[in-house]
């Protein structure tokens, strides 16, 4: 049985799933680019795959696609402005923000963790594009640090549960 489900309802009720909030960054053509993900996913273990969606209209992604090596930046709590940077207009969303080279892709310092990756296939799925990707090198700080959710709407943070 098929239900038609509008876009307004679907956000509203997807929207209650929490996602992690990401930057994949690439050089293209010798410049640097960043997109905000909030869909990024561990695929695989063996052979380690991850992968996240875009939309297939935007200009961002269709040059992300062309990088020899995307880098996926997990931000902390503590970097909500970055996210919100990287959401200007495309040349300047690195602008000001502290990176550098590692892996092949700007890595933005800071952040929760760290993966660079290598695209392996990219899957239609509806209005957007699934990119299933080799997991290459990832690294995390000695000291973690929490990362920097979205859910209902908003930027949160994470909090401690205890089993009383």
């Amino acid at each position: 049985m098929s239900h038609l489900i509008g876009p307004e309802h679907f956000r509203a009720v997807m929207g209650q799933v929490p996602t992690c909030v990401t930057v994949v960054t690439a050089m293209v053509d010798d410049e640097p680019q960043a997109m905000v993900i909030g869909s990024f996913v561990s695929v695989s273990l063996d052979p380690p795959l991850a992968g996240f969606f875009c939309t297939t209209a935007s200009e961002t992604w269709q040059a992300l696609r062309r990088a020899e090596v995307l880098g996926v930046n997990v931000l902390g709590e503590h970097q909500i402005d970055i996210s919100n940077a990287c959401m200007r207009a495309p040349e300047e969303r690195l602008d000001g923000l502290d990176w550098s080279m590692v892996d092949g892709a700007p890595r933005i310092a800071g952040t929760s963790a760290w993966i660079s990756l290598t695209l392996h296939q990219v899957v239609d799925a509806g209005d957007h594009e699934f990119a299933l990707c080799n997991v290459v090198t990832m690294d995390v700080p000695d000291d973690p640090l929490s990362p920097v959710v979205f859910y209902a709407g908003a930027y949160r943070r994470l909090a401690d549960v205890t089993n009383d």
